[in-house]
């Protein structure tokens, strides 16, 4: 329905017309200013009964608005208030909660004579929480763990166990480590699993410590497990006797690294179909992609000296959303301070930025605490859980059926290169994201590599022919990317091949490594600054580079930016200088043109660089190489504060988009504190099509906007922890 009128208002704008309208069964009034642009003004609440998401396929898990609480559940829990700890999760807007269910303790009156049974109870703690959850429409995910066994037990089966480099078994308070390849992991568990699934009405099943465990819960680590299985079975796979040290110069260490994966996969794989064939309804949930519905993940603090690790639940669930479109995220918020501080809970202020990650990315909610919601000491932040919860339940429409309104992609590499290309990215807001190299050219990812304006590679060192392949190929197509690092000069294994392996980047295969020293730059000519930008660069003619650097040669019509200046003098202050012969004529730069495509490469970790210090410096050369070289534009523009992470959602259904805003500027070193309110943030984007009502979701209203030529500017007056900004059309 829609009603026009002609009317005239005076004031600092001339207003031409106001006519009111109904949008998705919103009442809008729409006020036309000269130049074709809308201002709406908030009249009532979005209407979410006009929505429809739609779902992404017959999953209840996959790209679907769930909220897990998961409880490891002590021993002595199993005398609980189970009506308490029903009543908990249903305040806290819970629809999946996570329970301990078996592997190190039955919470249920098991009648296998090599599962320990709980001593603390009485009854049937699974049975009767199941009862009590399902009641209240609450899904239940039991979780497993089968890397220990109880030492009553442990003795009697001696062939199941891990042995260490010193040839001892590992006993942690009565828990004795086994071995993936023992008796306990590759068949018994089938068992235990088996008693459980056939005994209660479970909706998913969870895995812990999966793997090859070598630590403790203190950090010891023991070495590469050298039981008589492990022995035989990497025997009879390679032709070798199993490793005793972890090197990776060794390249039959490198080969047991495989061994790993492949025989852990393996078992993945039969448990996960075993599942299925017991309950093909059932939800499978581990820190692996092998036979799993559910990859997981956690976001927790540690005891360690850096700083935690702010974009931890970002990083964690983009990596599952960019790979895999059969899997779904399930990223946890690890509530407690560190694994020797479990009854003291992380800064809550992280916590809620961890969450809010999760969300604002489009994926699941996940929290663990240790006991319950009900006994855990440590409770400032259950309100603020209940409250993240209760709005996304409110809003759950909003967060299903999803997907990431992106154009470049970050192909995962080596840790702090990784990070430190995500801080950037972070900062200047350049939507991006996450894809697995694995993942790349099987079909598993949800969008098509070509799909993608510019490909990042932080420092992918190991890399087969197949896909260096698929990235010559993506590039010759039209594709861009930005290479960092050592990116495709070792194998799959890690073996260094000595030389650049992607024809795409216009350099000789060859090269020479430097090795990290300080006082090493690169010099920044004048001509380099008209490549890069002029404006960016011009404070500046050298920058720090503290990090391994290839020597290399480019070919072609490569064009070489920037000059590679080694280990100049430090000191005395007398002596700090250099001269024109010490710069040489490496280039720290290459930038190439290849088939229909583009390509940069930063021959050192620039990523890590920024990861260790922050440095303008560095963050301007990679934005200089991804807009002024590459010429990647983006699709949202902001004069945000780069303490604001921003994210552009849309619904797959066509139904509305959204950008997330999350302020991270409560951090002071290791405090994080509130954040503080940061207002009038100018906002433009590229919406999917013409909007007709902007609303910002966590502050309850609707916000003027202009549109013209297909983009829409607006004002965001104020951030205080977070926002969504919903578009409707």
């Amino acid at each position: 329905m829609e009603v026009e009128y002609n009317i005239i208002l005076t004031g600092p704008v001339i207003v031409k017309k106001i006519k009111s309208v109904i949008v998705a069964g919103i009442f809008m009034i729409l006020v036309q200013y000269p130049g074709n642009s809308l201002l709406a003004q908030q009249a009532a609440t979005v209407n979410l009964d006009a929505i429809n998401p739609g779902r992404y396929d017959t999953t209840w898990w996959n790209r679907a608005p769930y909220r897990l609480v998961q409880t490891n559940l002590r021993e002595t829990d199993a005398g609980m208030d189970v009506d308490a700890y029903v009543q908990s999760m249903a305040d806290a807007s819970a629809s999946i909660v996570l329970i301990n269910v078996g592997g190190i303790v039955a919470n249920y009156p098991t009648q296998l004579p090599y599962h320990f049974r709980n001593t603390f109870m009485k009854g049937d703690l699974v049975g009767d929480l199941i009862k009590g959850l399902h009641a209240r429409g609450i899904k239940v995910i039991g979780r497993f763990d089968f890397s220990k066994i109880n030492e009553s037990l442990a003795f009697k089966k001696t062939e199941w166990l891990y042995v260490s480099t010193a040839g001892k078994n590992v006993n942690y308070n009565g828990q004795v480590h086994t071995c993936i390849n023992g008796g306990y992991q590759q068949e018994y568990s089938k068992e235990i699993l088996k008693e459980a699934i056939a005994s209660y009405p479970l909706d998913g099943i969870f895995f812990n410590m999966i793997g090859y465990t070598t630590t403790d819960y203190s950090g010891n680590n023991y070495g590469i497990c050298q039981c008589e299985n492990c022995k035989r079975r990497f025997r009879d796979s390679t032709g070798h006797e199993l490793p005793v040290k972890m090197d990776m110069n060794d390249p039959i260490f490198r080969e047991y690294n495989v061994f790993k994966k492949t025989t852990s996969e393996k078992l993945f794989d039969e448990i996960g179909r075993l599942i299925k064939t017991l309950n093909p309804k059932l939800m499978i949930n581990t820190y692996s992609e092998a036979g799993v519905d559910m990859i997981a993940s956690e976001s927790g603090s540690d005891l360690a000296p850096e700083y935690e690790w702010n974009y931890s639940a970002t990083d964690n669930v983009k990596r599952v959303l960019g790979s895999y479109k059969d899997r779904s995220p399930g990223n946890l918020l690890i509530y407690f301070q560190a694994i020797g501080y479990r009854h003291v809970g992380t800064s809550p202020n992280l916590a809620k930025v961890w969450l809010l990650e999760n969300m604002l990315h489009g994926a699941p909610l996940g929290f663990v605490v240790v006991g319950t919601l009900v006994n855990y000491e440590d409770r400032i932040f259950i309100p603020a859980l209940n409250s993240l919860y209760g709005f996304h339940k409110k809003y759950e429409k909003l967060f299903t059926n999803l997907q990431a309104i992106n154009k470049i992609a970050l192909i995962r590499g080596s840790k702090d290169e990784y990070e430190g290309i995500i801080k950037i990215l972070s900062e200047e807001h350049i939507m991006y994201d996450i894809i697995e190299p694995s993942a790349i050219g099987t079909g598993r990812c949800p969008r098509k590599l070509e799909d993608y304006e510019a490909l990042i590679l932080g420092d992918v060192s190991n890399m087969d022919g197949r896909l260096a392949a698929i990235i010559d190929e993506y590039v010759k197509n039209g594709g861009k990317v930005l290479s960092t690092g050592f990116t495709a000069t070792k194998d799959l294994a890690g073996k260094p091949m000595n030389s650049i392996r992607l024809q795409c980047l216009g350099v000789e295969p060859a090269f020479e490594l430097f090795k990290r020293a300080k006082s090493t730059y690169l010099k920044i000519s004048e001509n380099d600054k008209a490549a890069l930008g002029q404006t960016t660069f011009k404070d500046f003619s050298i920058m720090m580079m503290y990090s391994d650097f290839m020597k290399c040669k480019t070919t072609g019509n490569a064009q070489g930016l920037m000059r590679f200046l080694p280990e100049t003098r430090f000191g005395p202050p007398e002596k700090s200088y250099y001269t024109q012969d010490n710069i040489t004529s490496y280039p720290g730069l290459v930038s190439n043109a290849y088939g229909k495509g583009t390509t940069v490469l930063i021959p050192w970790a620039l990523g890590e660089q920024y990861h260790l210090k922050g440095h303008y410096m560095h963050r301007r050369l990679f934005v200089a190489a991804l807009q002024n070289l590459l010429r990647v534009q983006p699709d949202v523009t902001t004069d945000a504060s780069p303490l604001i992470e921003m994210t552009h959602i849309g619904n797959r259904n066509g139904a509305f988009e959204w950008i997330g805003m999350i302020n991270q500027s409560g951090q002071i070193g290791a405090s994080l504190r509130e954040p503080v309110t940061i207002y009038n943030t100018h906002i433009r984007f590229r919406p999917a099509k013409a909007i007709k009502a902007l609303w910002l979701m966590h502050s309850g209203k609707s916000i003027n906007f202009k549109q013209s030529a297909g983009w829409v500017q607006c004002t965001v007056p104020a951030l205080n922890d977070f926002d969504m900004l919903l578009c409707l059309y």
